[in-house]
């Protein structure tokens, strides 16, 4: 079981380190507020070592999970507190986010270990516990990103230099002329 809890922890220490590198390279947040930016992206590289990690199985001392994992939600609590117009310079959708799962992370991580720990979990339990914190995680982790700065500036799925056409049922597409152009495929 606690093989199982670690993959999940790692898994969404991933998702907070994303979230994390997001929104600390935002140039918004570098410019209003570097001392909360540059701590949120050594944050970001800290989750994300504290997820590989965890995926590896080494143990982790508490104290070195509390740096990484808790840190942004500190500087982030303690700037709304105490400087609230400088904290409005990060978002608050995707701070709640990371919080949430580096803390959820570090909740999992900190858990005292059984005496009769498995080192490797059975397949079918890892794969499903893998597979439902993935989705999780994913879902949270994706809704957070598009609240950040480069979220807004992305453009969506789909529209990638598509341009659509009318097409009568049955009819095959017609090739689109100008985008041989823009990608110069001639």
């Amino acid at each position: 079981m606690d093989a199982l809890m670690r993959m999940a922890a790692a898994v969404s220490a991933l998702g907070a380190a994303l979230i994390a590198l997001a929104v600390g390279a935002a140039p918004s947040a570098l410019a209003s507020a570097p001392w909360l930016a540059v701590p949120l992206l050594a944050a970001g590289a800290g989750q994300l070592a504290v997820a590989v990690l965890a995926l590896r199985g080494r143990p982790l001392a508490v104290a070195s999970l509390l740096g990484p994992l808790a840190l942004p939600t500190v500087l982030w609590v303690g700037a709304l507190v105490l400087l609230p117009t400088a904290a409005a310079a990060l978002p608050l959708g995707p701070m709640l986010a990371e919080s949430a799962l580096a803390l959820g992370a570090a909740a999992l991580l900190a858990r005292p270990r059984g005496a009769r720990e498995r080192l490797e979990p059975r397949p079918l339990p890892a794969l499903l516990t893998l597979a439902c914190t993935a989705a999780v995680v994913a879902a949270i982790a994706t809704a957070a990103l598009a609240g950040t700065e480069a979220g807004r500036h992305a453009v969506p799925h789909g529209e990638h230099g598509q341009h659509q056409q009318q097409e009568q049922p049955g009819e095959a597409p017609q090739l689109d002329e100008s985008l041989l152009d823009e990608h110069d495929h001639h």
